[in-house]
């Protein structure tokens, strides 16, 4: 079992909740491979989870310090136009709120349960899952489904897939094409098939559309600007930074409506008389009276994932706690075994030890009290700059003691 390191789980994010639709039009391309590939050049972080959805770009890693946050903020400075730093259990209690879909476009989305799981299995892949993020998935999770089980979302179909598709009108006998096998992909894909409605998917990796094509009874269309002009409805769902449909290409088509749902965008957004386009921008425009109708879930969900967080922070702050005043007296006693090793050699009689000893032990508990006491009563002893420059000390004096110890023997 792999053990924990100290420090702190940090989050470095890009998404729609803080940029609104600017987030849409700033966002530049990411690959996960690309970013995964860039996290690894420092050896510093050993920990890394990559969440990448429609609406939200975000880097969890640990150990969090400022040589790893100015790693990172190199590599998203050319990505972004703007991003949002968060430092420790409010970098937990942020992915709470994303497991319950309380920081999504559409609040109480399902979809993100399964986005996180497979994010989470990405990071073991690229061998960055440990056990710090390990433990605060696990629970992530936990809190999502339970929000979703006490307040009756899970029975209700709640996706950025499914309300974007209400926003176009797709008629009978029209023919539709899906540009995209990835997750929304997926998604778009099996929302048509659930309504009966035929549709072609294409997709740059042939593989990728034949599983969709395979799943869902959909036919397969070449990633052809050409062929795709027949069609009269058209749904993109890729990460592509490519404009893949610009004017030009639709108004020599048979295409009435636009579905856009990249990111960044994959239809110019000027597309010809008599085209409905719907993108991203006002999609999330448009998604706001849904979500008041979800501020009941809303509440109590944020309720659910309080009190758990609370519970939660608790349990670490305790063990955090645990093992510095641990170490503190770990410290402490060596220092007396020390001092006893010195008066018993100039002392025969046994009751002159141990009345040095407690002399000694009382000592060290007048001069640590108010330490002792002060971590006992600390909400959260990793925002104390003084308690973590405390342990540095601390381990930095374990370790001369320890040298202190070898050079003795040698």
């Amino acid at each position: 079992m792999q053990e924990k390191e100290k420090g702190d789980i940090f989050l470095i994010k890009v998404s729609y909740g803080d940029l609104g639709s600017l987030y849409f039009s700033t966002i530049k391309e990411f690959q996960l491979d690309e970013v995964y590939d860039y996290i690894k050049k420092n050896e510093r972080i050993k920990e890394a989870l990559v969440l990448w959805t429609c609406n939200r770009f975000e880097i969890y890693f640990f150990p969090g310090d400022r040589e790893t946050l100015e790693f990172l903020e190199d590599y998203i400075n050319d990505k972004s136009l703007k991003y949002t730093v968060v430092h420790g259990l409010d970098a937990i209690k942020h992915l709470f709120l994303v497991s319950a879909g309380l920081d999504s476009m559409v609040i109480g989305e399902n979809e993100i349960l399964a986005q996180i799981k497979k994010a989470w299995e990405i990071s073991r892949k690229k061998d960055l899952s440990g056990p710090n993020l390990n433990e605060v998935l696990k629970k992530s999770l936990e809190v999502g489904r339970k929000a979703r089980r006490e307040n009756g979302n899970s029975r209700r179909a709640r996706s950025i897939a499914s309300e974007a598709l209400s926003m176009i009108k797709i008629l009978p006998g029209q023919k539709v094409l899906v540009i995209g096998a990835g997750d929304l992909g997926t998604q778009i894909s099996s929302f048509l098939s659930r309504n009966g409605t035929r549709f072609s998917i294409c997709n740059r990796s042939p593989e990728k559309a034949r599983e969709i094509s395979k799943a869902f009874g959909a036919s397969i269309e070449d990633f052809d600007r050409k062929k795709w002009r027949s069609y009269e409805v058209i749904i993109t769902a890729t990460k592509s930074g490519e404009v893949l449909l610009k004017r030009s290409d639709i108004a020599r088509s048979k295409i009435k409506a636009v579905l856009d749902l990249g990111v960044p965008p994959n239809v110019s957004s000027d597309v010809p008389r008599g085209v409905k386009i719907v993108n991203m921008e006002s999609l999330a425009e448009s998604i706001v009276p849904i979500n008041d109708k979800a501020s009941d879930y809303a509440i109590k969900s944020l309720k659910i994932v309080n009190t758990e967080f609370e519970k939660f922070s608790k349990k670490l702050v305790s063990v955090e706690k645990n093992e510095l005043l641990k170490k503190i007296f770990e410290y402490s006693n060596k220092i007396i075994d020390e001092e006893m090793k010195f008066f018993e050699s100039k002392s025969n009689e046994r009751a002159d030890s141990e009345t040095i000893r407690k002399g000694l032990e009382s000592t060290r508990n007048k001069l640590l009290g108010f330490v002792i006491n002060g971590i006992k009563n600390a909400k959260d002893i990793r925002s104390s700059e003084t308690v973590t420059n405390m342990e540095t000390i601390l381990n930095e004096n374990f370790s001369r003691h320890e040298a202190k110890k070898v050079k003795k023997v040698t």
